[in-house]
């Protein structure tokens, strides 16, 4: 189905994130139903629901209903999608709560606003216990998140305007907005550590230098407020200086280049990268801060009803470790925090993509995966590290166009310095979808 932005003359050169036509990288209605449903019903066994070390894994067997529906519409100069779907776990091993919930919508927006400006918007909103699933399509930052600490809350939105100002200048203004919110509240909790919002507002020019590739220069402001409203830790009697949740507030300045590449109608490379200043406005005497970054990610349809999607990233992320509890000294008359014991986030490489492959015509194979390899910064825990791997298989065996049998293998593991928080995790499932 071809996007409403490839007839848009010099939009669809501003635009070239959107112009392609491949499945794997745009949003598509289905011209002719503007409803689908769909539902699947799936036995599993996990070996370590509770992500814990192996001398503490928990082992269950279960099943998951996972029902969900997309509607959309097309028109002359917009069209608009919502898709979701919610999962309920049941786990044979627990004798109470043994449901998990899980919720996921995307909303995605486009509008015309005449031949050479254009308005998109993007929300993703997710209410999930799992760390990976939380952090979707993004750096996981709390990887050790469990089920027993609760059902927890983000949601991601982005609003852009794209405008060609001329056949070799165009502009790209935006705005995305960030918010957490984690169940578990209390001293230590994850609301303590993560719960925030994060605004980012971004000005690039693209310079159509061909017909297939735009240059940009630009410019981002980020703002991030830790909302946890506690203390990160417990302090001793007599003392003054604990860092509260929003001691890790923080404000950056990027500095960007990089380039979109349309390849063909079916593949599209994007690049940016460039310089990043942060500076953490409640740590006492804290200097600014430099470093790199990057994200890079291509989409290729290689051939009708197959496509691999692979990207890279590197910068600064927000982290579930803090360290420093025992960041205190006696002054003769109290106990003193010291700001420097007070780890303030990680520096981290991430490498992720997913293949789609139809085998046969009723046959396809699906595998992802997500490398991920962290150091943190600042405090007890500086320059200690860990790494994230997130792998997954499946196969789809479609019985006629409504129904298929599937089955699926996910492996994690988190490599950590610190052995309490590494594990590992294997979990297969088997079952049937509809859809309609």
């Amino acid at each position: 189905m071809k996007n409403i932005l490839t007839t848009a003359g010099m939009a669809a050169v501003a635009v070239a994130g959107f112009q392609t036509t491949c499945a794997a990288q745009t949003v598509t209605i289905d011209e002719d139903k503007w409803w689908h449903v769909n539902a699947a019903l799936r036995g599993f066994y996990d070996d370590n629901y509770t992500a814990a070390p192996e001398e503490l894994a928990q082992e269950s067997f279960g099943f998951e209903v996972r029902p969900g529906f997309d509607v959309g519409h097309k028109g002359e100069t917009h069209l608009i999608k919502l898709s979701t779907v919610y999962a309920a776990r049941w786990f044979e091993d627990r004798e109470d709560e043994a449901w998990d919930h899980n919720f996921i919508a995307d909303l995605a927006g486009e509008v015309q606003l005449n031949p050479n400006h254009v308005l998109r918007l993007n929300d993703t909103f997710s209410y999930t216990s799992e760390g990976a699933l939380l952090d979707r399509n993004g750096v996981v930052t709390s990887p050790t998140v469990v089920r027993s600490d609760g059902t927890n809350i983000r949601n991601l939105a982005d609003l852009r305007w794209v405008g060609q100002l001329s056949r070799l200048v165009g502009l790209e203004v935006g705005y995305q907005n960030l918010f957490y919110d984690y169940d578990q509240e209390g001293v230590g909790s994850y609301s303590a550590l993560l719960d925030r919002l994060e605004h980012q507002f971004r000005a690039e020019t693209r310079w159509t230098l061909t017909e297939t590739f735009a240059g940009i220069v630009g410019y981002w402001y980020e703002v991030v407020d830790f909302t946890g409203d506690t203390t990160i830790f417990t302090p001793p009697p007599n003392s003054v200086g604990t860092p509260t949740s929003d001691s890790r507030n923080s404000s950056s300045h990027f500095f960007v280049v990089g380039g979109d590449y349309t390849v063909s109608p079916h593949c599209f490379i994007s690049l940016r990268g460039g310089a990043q200043n942060v500076t953490y406005d409640n740590i006492t005497g804290e200097p600014d801060q430099w470093n790199g970054f990057g994200d890079i990610n291509a989409t290729f349809e290689y051939e009708e009803g197959s496509f691999f999607r692979v990207g890279g990233k590197y910068g600064r992320n927000r982290t579930d470790v803090v360290g420093g509890g025992g960041g205190y000294t006696w002054d003769g008359v109290r106990w003193v925090y010291d700001d420097s014991s007070l780890t303030l986030d990680q520096e981290t490489v991430t490498v992720y993509g997913v293949v789609s492959h139809k085998l046969t015509e009723s046959l396809t194979a699906r595998a992802s995966g997500q490398l991920q390899f962290g150091e943190f910064n600042g405090g007890t825990w500086d320059s200690e590290a860990e790494g994230l791997y997130l792998v997954g298989f499946s196969l789809s065996y479609d019985i006629n166009q409504y129904l298929a049998v599937e089955a699926g293998y996910n492996y994690d593991r988190l490599d950590s310095d610190d052995a309490q928080r590494t594990y590992s995790r294997n979990r297969v499932f088997l079952g049937v979808r509809g859809q309609f």
